[in-house]
């Protein structure tokens, strides 16, 4: 008996520890990272998209700016220089990064296809690198074209899997490229893909 009574004290202590870490789990579960405004959906820290199986690690300080609800949730976009404004930025034309997932709508069978796809009339191709996001194949392209008003430097990301397109691009100019360049960096750098869901799923 004293030998049972001598070791109920260690018992609870890992039953109460057990039950911490659950209630932590249930916690970050059930953390919420995104808010909305009467124009937009705002993100911090960390974006979410189970309809597409990926997410999105935010740098402390980046807000990423979406579409209400019920409108199709395919990413966000973050606006260039100010990468840290809630403000709305629906009329944003000039600078910024972008993070998409769709389904490949297109002819192209292939990554290489898909890019190809991607260079646009009248662009020049800078350069064309492959890499990876999320541990998948992916490819760079850099291109340069003008707009109604200056010339433009794209950087896009893209990686096909299961039949979902990824992309993470970026619009500039080519005196903010270096600058711009490194939030690029950062958010491909935050990306992580999931299992894709089987039904209905939450993002929190």
């Amino acid at each position: 008996m004293k030998r049972i009574e001598s070791k109920l004290p260690f018992v609870l202590a890992v039953v109460l520890s057990l039950a911490s870490v659950r209630s932590g789990f249930a916690r970050l579960a059930l953390q919420r990272h995104w808010r909305e405004t009467d124009s937009e959906t705002i993100w911090t820290s960390r974006y979410n998209n189970c309809d597409y199986g990926y997410y999105v690690l935010l740098p402390r300080g980046v807000v990423g700016h979406d579409t209400l609800p019920p409108s199709p949730n395919h990413g966000f976009y973050i606006p260039l220089p100010d990468v840290g404004t809630t403000k709305d930025t629906a009329d944003l034309k000039d600078r910024f990064i972008w993070v998409d997932a769709s389904y490949n709508v297109t002819e192209a069978q292939s990554l290489a296809g898909l890019i190809d796809d991607k260079e646009k009339e009248g662009s020049k191709t800078l350069a064309r690198t492959k890499t990876k996001i999320g541990g998948v194949p992916a490819i760079e392209i850099t291109t340069e074209y003008k707009s109604e008003v200056r010339a433009v430097t794209e950087m896009e990301t893209v990686a096909l899997r299961a039949g979902i397109v990824y992309t993470i691009g970026m619009r500039t100019s080519r005196t903010n490229l270096t600058s711009d360049e490194t939030e690029y960096r950062r958010i491909i750098q935050g990306f992580r893909l999931l299992k894709l869901p089987r039904g209905q799923c939450s993002n929190g």
